[in-house]
């Protein structure tokens, strides 16, 4: 009975870790330009062990949040850096989780784009026997060779939208040799949802110092890494 009980224990613990993730609105309606009105507003959000990402407001900047602490990110008049924190912040679609515990894992192989990233977490995930079917959060600390990621900048007076200026309201940065990390949130089934089509993840990068976050495009890390997951397994401590 006792090993009975262990089982189902683990089998809700795996549950519990799969609800975790939020989705709010698609991206594809924003891409589109179908719809940019605010459908989350992060200060109704509960705050605890809060990992989460999105555009900020009419796709005006970017919004990062790392267990419970909220990095806002824009482009000012002058195409310079800005990173604020505060809760007083909308977002036309995002994704987030609530996630109290995390399993660490080490990992040394060279990753020289978000692809590669994406197939080493994978082989990962299947390692460790996570469910494919649903979504799941990841947190990767370092020190990367190269980061290169955006800030969307929407011109507060441009009213339409699409795939073409959607592109024109990125604004490129580019770091190197630098420590931070990146919070990711994977599915296979959330194209156009969460992530882009003919992609698996939505990855935010914030440096170590916090002076750099936004989208990421492109990583280069040299060898060794860090690759947080959801916790899914209960203690064996079941009372007999």
């Amino acid at each position: 009975m006792k090993y009975f009980t262990f089982i189902i224990l683990l089998l809700s613990a795996a549950g519990l870790a799969a609800q975790q993730v939020h989705t709010i609105s698609e991206m594809r309606k924003v891409m589109m330009g179908q719809d940019l009105s605010a459908h989350l507003r992060w200060d109704t959000v509960a705050r605890e062990h809060l990992f989460g990402i999105s555009p900020l407001g009419r796709l005006e900047g970017e919004v990062t949040i790392v267990d419970g602490q909220p990095f806002v990110s824009t482009v000012d008049k002058k195409g310079r850096l800005r990173v604020k924190r505060t809760w007083k912040v909308e977002a036309p679609f995002g994704v987030y989780a609530q996630v109290p515990a995390w399993e660490r894992i080490e990992l040394e192989m060279p990753i020289r784009s978000e692809s590669e990233l994406q197939q080493a977490l994978e082989g990962v995930l299947q390692h460790k026997g996570y469910d494919f079917s649903q979504p799941l959060p990841f947190h990767i600390q370092g020190a990367f060779e190269r980061v290169d990621y955006h800030i969307i900048s929407k011109p507060k007076g441009e009213i339409e939208h699409s795939h073409e200026l959607h592109d024109k309201a990125k604004k490129h940065f580019t770091v190197q040799h630098i420590r931070g990390e990146l919070l990711g949130f994977y599915s296979r089934h959330h194209e156009g949802i969460f992530t882009h089509r003919g992609s698996y993840v939505h990855i935010h990068f914030i440096d170590a110092p916090r002076k750099h976050a936004g989208h990421l495009e492109h990583v280069a890390i040299g060898q060794k890494f860090v690759l947080y997951l959801p916790a899914s397994r209960v203690s064996n401590e079941v009372e007999k």
